[in-house]
């Protein structure tokens, strides 16, 4: 646990403003000032109150100077405790990032942060680390029911419970592993041990849109990560996504993004 003005302090403002990735998951709870922040290409307006989890290999930046201060929360995919399906959100790339908390939940959740704070100051007298996996087990939680109440009229915000719930946890692992490599629904239902219509009706019920649809969004963000975060030429992203033809890579990306993969490269692309 740290805060923003120590990690500016360590790192200096002009790596915070250039586009990086981190290897670790970091939620960062806003205190103080306001400053625009950018995940994976979407920008985030953040004041007071402005809570982000930022999620291994995504691409982050400021996009200027600013002089907000943060908690900083950063752990490793492997030290949460495990948690039951709705906390999927763990590591999925696809689910919100970004939360302005009511004064009511910031309250609620600042208890938290700093209760992990003090503990993680504290000198460890054999339990330290448990106590900081049950504290963080709790701020997650934390998020997921903010996130559920804050995007009710979203199905992501419901918890994937029972057979479609596991079922859809399983898709967004397997696709994880396998964007790279396809995109076709059979193969993934395949994979699954299901038929392409059960993977569609649980992704329709849990997330609220075709198995087709997530896995085109899961490929075009990591289009976008390689075209911001990399000087990799464009028919290279095409290959390394599976591309055989880069004109198809092209249309594939106008599609989902609305401009082409150069465009977007070149900074012209509408931030939200």
């Amino acid at each position: 646990m740290t805060s923003l003005s120590e990690v500016r302090s360590k790192v200096g403002m002009s790596f915070a403003t250039s586009p990086h990735r981190l290897a670790y998951h970091q939620i960062m709870l806003i205190g103080s000032g306001s400053g625009d922040f950018t995940i994976d290409s979407t920008r985030y307006s953040c004041r007071v109150g402005s809570l982000l989890w930022i999620r291994p290999n995504q691409v982050i930046q400021f996009t200027s100077a600013t002089n907000m201060d943060a908690q900083l929360v950063m752990f490793t995919e492997t030290f949460p405790l495990r948690l039951r399906a709705p906390m999927g959100m763990l590591d999925d790339v696809l689910r919100p990032c970004h939360w302005q908390l009511r004064d009511d939940e910031l309250a609620g959740f600042k208890r938290v942060l700093d209760l992990m704070e003090e503990e993680f100051a504290r000198p460890d007298q054999g339990l330290g680390e448990d106590i900081l996996k049950h504290l963080l087990a709790v701020a997650l939680m934390y998020i997921d029911q903010m996130c559920r109440s804050q995007h009710s009229d979203h199905k992501t915000g419901e918890s994937p419970s029972g057979e479609n719930g596991e079922l859809f946890l399983r898709f967004r692992r397997e696709l994880e592993a396998s964007y790279r490599t396809t995109r076709l629904v059979e193969d993934y239902a395949t994979a699954l041990n299901c038929t392409p219509r059960t993977l569609s009706r649980a992704c329709r019920i849990v997330a609220g849109t075709s198995t087709k649809d997530l896995i085109d969004a899961r490929v075009a963000l990591e289009a976008k990560r390689l075209l911001v975060h990399t000087d990799l030429p464009v028919g290279s992203i095409a290959r390394q996504l599976g591309f055989t033809e880069v004109t198809n890579f092209g249309k594939f990306f106008v599609r989902r993004v609305n401009m082409t993969p150069g465009t977007f490269r070149r900074g012209t692309h509408p931030q939200n």
